[in-house]
């Protein structure tokens, strides 16, 4: 528990035999609940998950490969079906540190419904990133900042996050991408939702970690996601708009009109109606009384 919030940890792992219990060993005492989802590794990942004895573990396996959205997602119903009230993302590779796991949580507190964490944001740490990705993550980061029309730093490809239960309850997870890329997917999914998101500085990790990322797949799919995100906020907006053509002159309309009923008089806090109080006495409204293991 985590001030009187229950908190699970989704970690999904593929090939993680030598990294993934020093991630789960990485995941803070006030978690309840840590979820590993094996995505059909093909060594001994499963065999090590097995044999640890973190009683707030539970394993899920998938039967084969079907990509890290896949796996997040197995991690996310479960979850859901827990009745976690807030639940964090941490890959099975390590490279999460646990310690900033209660920056997110306290954003969520706050009032963020969708809190990602942030590598850049962090300066002692993000030079411990190669170069080549440093380059990467910020040009698809800023690529998805204006697909999205998001105003603040972000780093989109960075999965260590939290999200509120009925938050992500409010997702339609079978419409999401099943493979690399989904932290970014996530990411444009809370936008269009209307979710508060909202980015938190966390520590860059490396360390032996071998990445298995096809740079020939990867970009492909990443700029994917973000022009098929920019169209179809696009088209919402523009489907909004021949629905409703008549809003904006409304708007442009009834604007004086709000003012000129209400004013601020120079000696009151209180702002008062301009029409007779005899009217809005007549108006007053009547008062309405796959395989499991734990």
């Amino acid at each position: 528990m985590y001030q009187d919030q229950s908190v699970a940890v989704v970690m999904p792992v593929h090939n993680e035999e030598h990294h993934v219990e020093r991630a789960i060993k990485r995941v803070p005492n006030f978690v309840d609940l840590i979820v590993a989802v094996d995505d059909g590794s093909t060594d001994d990942t499963w065999r090590v998950l097995s044999r640890i004895t973190d009683r707030r573990l539970t394993k899920l396996r998938h039967d084969r490969n079907t990509g890290v959205g896949a796996a997040t997602k197995t991690g996310y119903r479960h979850c859901l079906n827990a009745r976690a009230d807030l639940i964090a993302v941490m890959d099975g590779d390590g490279q999460m540190d646990g310690r900033d796991l209660f920056r997110l949580l306290e954003r969520a507190l706050n009032g963020a419904e969708y809190v990602k964490g942030n590598r850049f944001l962090d300066s002692e740490s993000i030079g411990c990133m190669p170069r080549h990705r440093y380059i990467g993550n910020r040009f698809f980061s800023w690529l998805a900042r204006r697909a999205a029309s998001f105003d603040h730093n972000l780093d989109a490809h960075c999965a260590y996050t939290v999200i509120q239960h009925q938050a992500l309850d409010r997702l339609v997870l079978d419409d999401l991408y099943d493979r690399y890329g989904f932290p970014t997917e996530m990411f444009f999914a809370a936008c269009r939702a209307g979710l508060a998101v909202e980015c938190v500085p966390v520590r860059t990790l490396y360390g032996d970690e071998v990445s298995g990322i096809n740079p020939f797949t990867a970009v492909p799919a990443i700029l994917f996601l973000i022009a098929r995100n920019y169209v179809r906020r696009r088209f919402s907006a523009a489907s909004w708009e021949r629905r409703h053509p008549c809003l904006p002159a409304f708007e442009i309309r009834i604007s004086p009109l709000r003012r000129e009923l209400w004013e601020r008089p120079a000696d009151s806090d209180a702002c008062v109606p301009r029409a007779p109080q005899a009217a809005f006495e007549r108006c007053q409204p009547e008062a309405i009384h796959h395989h499991l293991e734990a």
